[in-house]
């Protein structure tokens, strides 16, 4: 799982170095970035989601139950009482892959602000940020 994000990364980051023109629309040459930071920040978005959601681990149990949680169910249902019982909402969360997440997202966010025209000016007392538009 990891090999696989660390690939997707380093696809999506290095997609406008592999460009065979000049972006359309941006005339510096950082367009690609913007489109690539956006790309970047909804898969890291989803990564984050799906590891709180669809990919939970068995080993660690949610942050409101006591540790061995979800093993305790899982034996529990050995007896017939306890058949029926749903562990599954007590599986935690697959914490690599929310944190993978989390830094995919900001990372795109950074290529998101590097790709637009937009610079910060710090003097001793403001911080000014300044977006450029073309007419």
């Amino acid at each position: 799982m990891r090999l696989g994000v660390c690939c997707l990364v380093a696809l999506l980051a290095a997609t406008p170095a592999f460009a065979q023109d000049a972006q359309a629309g941006s005339r510096d040459g950082r367009g690609g970035l913007f489109w690539t930071g956006l790309a970047l920040g909804v898969a890291g978005v989803a990564t984050s989601v799906l590891g709180v959601t669809a990919f939970r681990v068995d080993d660690t149990s949610t942050g409101n139950a006591p540790p061995g949680a979800y093993q305790a169910c899982l034996a529990q249902r050995a007896d017939p009482i306890y058949a029926t019982n749903s562990c599954d909402a007590l599986k935690g969360k697959n914490r690599p892959m929310l944190w993978g997440g989390v830094a995919a997202s900001v990372l795109g966010a950074a290529l998101m602000i590097r790709g637009t025209s937009t610079s910060a000016e710090i003097s001793q007392h403001a911080v000014r940020v300044l977006h450029t538009i073309r007419f």
